[in-house]
Order: C-alpha cells, then sequence, then structure tokens
C-alpha cells in the first residue's frame, strides 16, 4: 500500500497464540518468566489463574500485522502501547489498525492499534496505542 488516508482500515487479523508461540518467543526475547510457561506456578501467580502470552509477543503479532497492510516492516517507524490485560494462553485474538491523522509533509501515516481478547478486551488498548508508519 502506498498512500495511507485517515479512516482506513486494516482487515483485522486473528491469531490464535499458541504455546509453541510462547517458547519461539521466549527464546528469541530471552523472557523466560515462568507466568509464560508453567502451568502450576501461573494457576497461583497470575491473574488468569492460567499461563500468560508475553505483552510484547502480541504487540510483535501486531507489528508484523501492521508491516504486512503498509506495505513492509520496513515502513514502520515508531510505536507507543498500552497493555492492558493478560492474555490467556491459547487465546484467539484480534490485531487491529485503523489510519487516525496523515502528515504529508513528514510523509507518514499514525495509526490507532490494538489486540483483543475474543470478548473484546483490550489487550492492547487502541484508545492509547499508535504506531507510525511511512506512506
Amino acid at each position: 500500500m502506498t498512500a495511507l488516508t485517515v479512516g482506513d482500515t486494516m482487515p483485522p487479523r486473528e491469531h490464535t497464540v499458541g504455546q509453541l508461540d510462547l517458547i519461539r518467543y521466549a527464546g528469541a526475547s530471552g523472557d523466560f518468566n515462568r507466568l509464560h510457561w508453567d502451568a502450576e506456578y501461573a494457576a497461583t501467580a497470575s491473574p488468569t489463574h492460567g499461563v500468560i502470552v508475553h505483552g510484547m509477543l502480541n504487540l510483535a503479532l501486531l507489528l508484523q500485522a501492521v508491516g504486512d497492510w503498509v506495505g513492509g516492516d520496513d515502513r514502520l517507524v515508531s510505536t507507543a502501547v498500552s497493555l492492558r490485560a493478560p492474555c490467556p494462553v491459547g487465546s484467539t485474538v484480534t490485531l487491529t489498525a485503523e489510519v487516525t491523522a496523515v502528515d504529508e509533509q513528514a510523509g507518514t501515516a499514525e495509526l490507532a492499534v490494538g489486540v483483543a481478547l475474543p470478548d473484546g478486551a483490550p489487550v492492547l488498548d487502541p484508545k492509547r496505542s499508535r504506531v507510525t508508519v511511512r506512506r
């Protein structure tokens, strides 16, 4: 996509975040917090009483979707996100993005982005999360 205008929306993308996703992300990031792999520990320590997805893994899934939509990861300029809720492993999350502003002079567009649980609860709040991309 070469031109983005205010109001354009990325087709929502769904992803079921499985244990293999968590293992791969932990290996890549070095984040081996027990909340992300130890079911017995997570049952007592997690707010969901179960294993939860790395917050930054949800962001990575979202940025991959946005990059695909705008024509490549090299078009992503910056991110500012607000993680709002834990995401239980096995959840099917919905990834969204909408163009909220365009800076013609800078050649960029600002996107409101979100990751939501099946019940609509925001994991990554689209009211407070932004990605800037090159148009």
